[in-house]
């Protein structure tokens, strides 16, 4: 079907190239599509039969290094049978808060870390990490950097992940990041276009709103993604959201008003445009697949991403939905819904993502692995540690000293959402909580910890246990697709335990910052804003640096 050289202009123009094929071909090549697990044979099927474009790929489908490069090769050599030489996508949410391959990569602290850290030469060493490592494991995208702005403190998904809530920092950090990706040759993706951070709802669940006018974005959630274009952003991600003074009648995928007039020609993105998860609630609840998928690609979308797979796979079959959403838009052309025309300056724009692709694979050797990984926790650490800071402590009781009671606030059950949530999310194999027992304590064993059970039986039956000792309890949360974790009942233990202490209480937040605003009467809070283990070794490094009893 095509070849790099001839995409490079020697011989026969992309133009030329588009021509030859079929329109299921075409059609094809504008899908990135998810599949269960390690099923490799569907996978092939949907190169050799379907043609799509790349894939997104989930922990679920590959766990370690090695596994990652089989599957990758393995997909290559099904697209090189077709006559397909240019690489395929595999797309990745390394993020920070997000990540795969946990175990042999580095994510760092993420976004919202970095932008407490306030280094952007340390934002782009992050990514330029994410770059070597990612591309080391036969992947060649990662959906990141998410470039919102958090304006709502209660938002569900974004938070962490973001670089923070000034539009000034979180430019400068989403450039960084850019910048650090694109030099160590890996294609990077800003998201979620027009902006996610100002909703309180999760859209894997429903179509949240967002009621602000084009004037307050142009000048809020959009400044960060006009950066990222300037410094060379080669593919953006919608949001499933309603933006209704900006299209009353669409959400911003499907939005021809956000995608082409806006995104396109105001804001001067000529790259790639790759929708959010088409399988997300946000979009399964108010459109048939096949609809939405025509509805995008007219709205001005080059591929249509078919990511969290699980979502469906476990109630109905999703291999039949995604190729009824192919075959849909086929028709579509056909039909003359779609103009054919529309399929192909997409695909230009596809070819052109992935001639880039294969420049940036000529330029790393996958068989070199992650050979630095310990200079790359190093600079993690390193990250972790400077975002860490003393929001407030009125009673003077940071830096911790004399006897300490530590204990964490979520309860244990939770935790089993972290570790356990599928392919998709932080794929965290602890919670950031027991990773920072484990730290401090072995510093000093003669901490005690109070148990959740026995801090909530404290709470019920209190005690006169404080006069001598400081009691300590660590907040955590997690960005989790489709599931919320117990903020809200984190959120009534810390202001038990305030009344309990009257307020000589420390709270160390493993998480954002946002919650402390629901607790007056707190004396102290420390926040490392964020959830990953390297925050939480951090701040047990920096929590026991204390004048310690003999």
């Amino acid at each position: 079907m095509a070849d790099l050289n001839l995409l490079k202009g020697k011989g026969v123009h992309v133009r030329q190239i588009i021509e030859r094929m079929t329109l299921e071909q075409k059609v094809g090549q504008l899908f990135m599509l998810a599949f269960a697990g390690k099923d490799l044979a569907y996978a092939k099927k949907l190169v050799e039969e379907r043609y799509v474009s790349g894939f997104y790929i989930t922990q679920d489908n590959a766990e370690t290094m090695a596994e990652a490069r089989h599957m990758t090769q393995t997909l290559q050599d099904a697209a090189c049978k077709t006559g397909m030489n240019l690489p395929l996508i595999f797309s990745v949410d390394q993020e920070g808060a997000w990540g795969v391959l946990i175990s042999e990569t580095e994510t760092g602290p993420g976004n919202l870390a970095l932008g407490a850290a306030d280094d952007t030469d340390l934002t782009a060493e992050i990514y330029g990490i994410y770059a070597k490592e990612i591309m080391a494991s036969g992947y060649n995208v990662i959906l990141s950097p998410c470039s919102d702005i958090n304006s709502n403190p209660d938002n569900p998904i974004i938070g962490t992940r973001a670089f923070g809530e000034s539009v000034e920092k979180v430019s400068r950090h989403v450039a960084a990041a850019v910048k650090g990706a694109l030099e160590n040759n890996i294609v990077c993706c800003g998201k979620h276009f027009p902006g996610h951070g100002d909703t309180g709802e999760d859209s894997h669940r429903l179509l949240p709103m967002v009621d602000r006018s084009l004037e307050d974005l142009l000048v809020q959630d959009l400044v960060p993604f006009q950066t990222g274009i300037e410094a060379g952003l080669p593919m953006i991600m919608t949001s499933h959201i309603n933006f209704p003074q900006v299209d009353p009648e669409n959400p911003a995928t499907l939005s021809y008003t956000i995608m082409t007039k806006l995104l396109r020609e105001r804001m001067g993105f000529e790259g790639v445009i790759v929708t959010d998860s088409m399988n997300m609630w946000g979009m399964r609840k108010y459109y048939d697949p096949a609809e939405a998928a025509i509805k995008a690609l007219k709205a001005g979308c080059d591929i249509i991403m078919l990511s969290e797979e699980h979502y469906e796979h476990d109630q109905e079959d999703y291999a039949s939905k995604q190729a009824a959403t192919i075959d849909g838009v086929i028709q579509a052309v056909y039909d003359g819904e779609l103009d054919l025309s529309v399929v192909e300056k997409s695909l230009e724009r596809i070819y052109q993502l992935r001639t880039q692709i294969a420049e940036n694979r000529s330029l790393v050797s996958v068989a070199e692995g992650n050979s630095d990984q310990k200079t790359h926790h190093k600079t993690a650490q390193e990250a972790a540690k400077k975002a860490i800071t003393v929001i407030r402590d009125v009673q003077s009781l940071w830096p911790l000293k004399g006897k300490i009671l530590l204990t964490g606030a979520s309860d244990p059950v939770a935790h089993g959402m972290v570790v356990n949530t599928r392919g998709l999310g932080p794929n965290e194999p602890r919670a950031a909580y027991d990773v920072f027992c484990e730290k401090f304590c072995a510093k000093y064993p003669s901490v005690e910890i109070l148990s959740f059970e026995d801090m909530n039986k404290l709470i019920r039956e209190p005690e006169a246990l404080f006069d001598d000792v400081t009691l300590v309890c660590v907040t955590e949360d997690y960005p989790l697709p489709g599931l919320d974790y117990d903020v809200e009942q984190q959120r009534k233990i810390v202001n038990d335990l305030v009344r309990l202490t009257k307020g000589r209480l420390v709270v160390l937040g493993l998480r954002s910052g946002y919650e402390l605003r629901h607790f007056p009467d707190l004396s102290t809070y420390v926040c490392a804003y964020s959830s990953r283990a390297c925050s939480a070794e951090a701040l047990a490094d920096v929590a026991s640096c204390m004048e310690h009893p003999s």
